[in-house]
């Protein structure tokens, strides 16, 4: 049996993107990939990379018939088609790896749980430069460090700008597999997936405009 495992990794997402590869056969282990990626990107431009990456390897292997695995529900629900895409880069990378799909004899594409894609995610975040992936990675089963958690995204406290409180951070986890850190102030509630580029500085009680921030969200990696 030939097997494909891939993961990537975004540190942070969006940030400095890596991918993680693993190939085997009867489970040993014929090629590796650990590759830090030249441009900075997201969670799921990293998975899609690495995907691809793992795919053409494979090929060049001369490898026929294969079994794809990967954490990210995303992607491999996208591919399989089972999922709308809502980014014209998504798109194009979804539909450049369904191309090379198609050279092989046949394939299975199949979601797995991270801990059972430990060897792809490990060569992902040492390419980056990490022991572990702060925004992929975290367990919700795990205590939650709020202290640690601060300092990986930005190794400083972020506080409100409306009260100058000190924020919450809490992890959520969304329907199409996504993961964010979400940040809050104790008083004034909701205000950011973090690290965003836009820090937001108008904290009104606008449920149309939250709704907006959360599907933006959702959908922007």
């Amino acid at each position: 049996m030939r097997k494909i495992q891939f993961d990537g990794a975004a540190v942070p997402n969006p940030g400095n993107i890596s991918i993680g590869v693993v190939l085997t056969e009867n489970n040993s282990i014929i090629e590796k990939i650990s590759q830090k990626l030249p441009d900075t990107g997201t969670n799921n431009v990293a998975e899609y990379t690495a995907l691809l990456r793992g795919i053409n390897k494979a090929l060049e292997l001369g490898w026929s018939n294969v079994i794809i695995e990967g954490d990210s529900k995303l992607v491999i629900n996208q591919v399989n088609g089972k999922w709308k895409i809502n980014k014209d880069h998504l798109r194009i990378l979804c539909s450049d790896v369904q191309k090379e799909l198609l050279k092989f004899g046949s394939y299975q594409l199949n979601w797995i749980p991270r801990e059972k894609n430990s060897i792809a995610d490990e060569l992902a975040v040492k390419a980056i430069g990490f022991t572990e992936d702060p925004y992929h990675n975290y367990n919700q089963s795990d205590n939650f460090n709020q202290k640690n958690l601060k300092i990986k995204i930005d190794e400083q406290e972020i506080t409100c700008p409306r009260c100058n409180n000190k924020c919450i951070y809490s992890w959520q986890e969304f329907k199409n597999g996504t993961r964010h850190i979400r940040q809050e102030c104790p008083v004034h509630g909701y205000i950011r997936y973090v690290p965003k580029n836009e820090f937001f500085t108008n904290l009104a009680d606008k449920k149309s405009d939250k709704k907006q921030k959360d599907q933006k969200s959702i959908f922007d990696y």
